[in-house]
């Protein structure tokens, strides 16, 4: 097959494939990097991003739905205290509300916390699985007391093709075709909706991220969708919401930008929220030099 055939082929795959979000709030333990470091003592990896929305007439500001998202600021830290074989990762997201007057616009209106407890360990070259616990609070800043919040549990199989076939990484010029899929069930859920207007309790959550990338991973594009249930439905386990996001990335360590168009629509309903950002993260590894382990080839 010619390389333009080749490449076709991994688009199609991806395209073809259910694809959560690239720039989800309950972030991957280590960024979803297949094979990982060997360390298997103390360390501590993140990103910091800054992101703000391009277009945006309905993606909310709060968890009661209100006002209009415009700033992001988000931390994700995994701190490892068997390496990968146990981590704690956690995650800070707050978000302004464009609505708001003056320099307003930059102070949270929304802040949502998430930590929990990780364990991921390579089942084959190229093939990983995170299992993990994480609780979840959504809370208001400015104004008004609704909070979403939650305590999960999921697994997350997380591939690269480009290590498993060295071959596709020489056809993408250094790139991979990866991703992972998971499943979550909300085991603790007094108030986390299963609906973009509030409605129901979610159940389960089903999610998968696909991301074709060339040129050493400089340069990406990626498919998002998560899935949720509801609880309180009739068919627990038939997704009342889709959210749905497409996603054009730029790596250049330790930074990345990404720039994404997100829309969570309900199955069955009316109201959507959607809008248009770009994100600038920038990634941190405070491990010591001398007990990192060269990522697996092709990651």
């Amino acid at each position: 097959m010619s390389r333009a055939g080749s490449i076709a082929a991994l688009v199609a795959a991806m395209l073809l494939a259910p694809a959560a979000r690239a720039l989800d709030k309950q972030g991957s333990a280590h960024g979803g990097e297949v094979g990982g470091s060997a360390n298997k003592g103390f360390g501590l990896t993140g990103s910091a991003s800054l992101g703000a929305s391009l277009m945006n007439d309905s993606y909310a500001a709060r968890p009661d739905n209100t006002g209009l998202a415009l700033f992001r600021y988000a931390l994700h830290v995994d701190v490892d205290l068997l390496g990968r074989a146990l981590s704690i990762p956690i995650d800070i997201n707050s978000f302004t509300d464009r609505t708001r007057r003056g320099a307003k616009v930059f102070a949270p209106s929304e802040v949502d916390f998430i930590g929990g407890l990780t364990t991921t360990h390579v089942l084959t070259r190229g093939l990983d699985l995170e299992l993990g616990a994480r609780f979840e609070a959504d809370m208001p800043v400015d104004r008004g007391s609704f909070k979403q919040i939650y305590a999960d549990v999921r697994g997350r199989m997380l591939y690269s093709l480009g290590d498993v076939w060295p071959a596709i990484g020489r056809e993408l010029a250094g790139g991979d075709l990866s991703g992972y899929a998971t499943f979550g069930w909300f085991a603790i859920n007094p108030t986390y909706a299963a609906r973009p207007n509030n409605e129901g309790l979610a159940l389960f959550r089903y999610v998968n991220h696909t991301e074709l990338s060339v040129w050493k991973r400089h340069v990406g594009v990626a498919i998002d969708t998560t899935f949720f249930s509801d609880r309180e439905g009739s068919n627990i386990a038939r997704p009342t919401e889709l959210d749905l996001t497409y996603e054009l990335i730029g790596r250049l360590d330790p930074f990345e930008v990404h720039v994404a168009y997100e829309r969570d629509m309900p199955i069955g309903g009316t109201y959507v929220q959607s809008f248009l950002y770009a994100l600038v993260s920038y990634g941190f590894d405070a491990l010591p030099a001398k007990r990192k382990a060269a990522a697996a080839p092709g990651i």
